[in-house]
């Protein structure tokens, strides 16, 4: 909640001033220098290091091919829009306050979507809630691309349609790709989609911007449902070839930050503390072995 409510008031704060100076560079870089003090000046002890994992990429794809390819074409979507849904405001002649809330609004969204995402994915096959989430975001991303629409009013209530059916989708992913984890391999899988998430960030706003600027700002949208596409195709075959997960080997769901501002680190710490302990022998004994006492005596 501090994540989304500080993500949120940094997108808001834009609307105080004038963005064409050197203002609000200057204040992010007092609030990054902020940032230090609580570990500076924390007098706690330090942690046990963590668990250190190797990445296997191969296996995580014979973990659930689905979660591999679906966190790349989530990293495409998510970063394209991420990164450059304020350029796409800006194109449409957007004012400074709309831009604002275009970047808030969907981050919002997502969040709130978890709650219906989360108790739908404890009850049915997760591949089945993540291509129902999937179609949801192409409606979004068809009414971007084919409607054309300026108006503020409309344009905000498709970015939060937008949000939240992409925000939504990583949880449901690492979820679905936890429930075929073998035990104690869960940060190697958490890492491992980071990791594909990454790859997927770095080549979607790539591509968004070569396709923004050659054919229009709407072409955002035009990569984000490629993507969006690619994943149902790939979601509906693996639900055709594969079994689903039943319902007693299923891990909980719980909602996670956007990926773009994690680290494998954050997936470490995010880790089951109950994986953690068992990797570690307890010092104690489980158990005082009973002496057997003599039938003599």
């Amino acid at each position: 909640m501090v994540n989304l409510a500080a993500t949120t008031a940094g997108q808001m704060v834009l609307t105080l001033g004038d963005s064409n100076g050197y203002f609000f560079f200057v204040l992010v870089a007092m609030v990054y220098c902020l940032a230090l003090l609580p570990t500076a000046i924390s007098a706690t002890t330090t942690p046990r290091p963590l668990t250190q994992v190797s990445l296997d990429l191969r296996g995580l794809w014979k973990n659930s091919p689905i979660a591999v390819f679906a966190v790349l074409m989530v990293g495409i979507s998510n970063a394209s829009f991420g990164t450059l849904a304020a350029v796409f405001a800006a194109r449409i002649q957007m004012d400074l306050n709309d831009i604002a809330l275009f970047a808030s609004i969907p981050i919002l969204a997502g969040a709130a979507m978890q709650i219906p995402v989360g108790i739908a994915s404890e009850k049915f096959d997760r591949r089945k809630v993540l291509i129902a989430i999937t179609v949801f975001a192409l409606l979004a991303d068809a009414m971007f691309l084919f409607t054309g629409a300026t108006q503020p009013l409309v344009v905000l209530a498709l970015s939060a349609l937008f949000g939240a059916t992409v925000f939504s989708m990583y949880p449901v992913i690492v979820a679905h790709a936890n429930d075929h984890a073998a035990p104690g391999t869960f940060i190697q899988v958490s890492g491992g989609l980071l990791l594909v998430f990454g790859i997927g960030s770095i080549v979607g706003p790539t591509v968004a911007g070569f396709a923004m600027t050659s054919f229009g700002a709407a072409s955002l949208f035009a990569i984000t449902g490629l993507a969006h596409i690619l994943l149902l195709l790939f979601a509906l075959l693996r639900l055709k070839i594969a079994p689903a997960v039943t319902a007693e080997n299923k891990v909980l769901f719980q909602a996670k930050p956007l990926a773009r501002g994690s680290t494998p680190e954050t997936a470490a710490l995010a880790a089951d503390q109950a994986e953690l302990d068992a990797e570690q022998p307890s010092e104690k004994p489980t158990s005082t072995p009973i002496e057997e006492k003599d039938p003599k005596e």
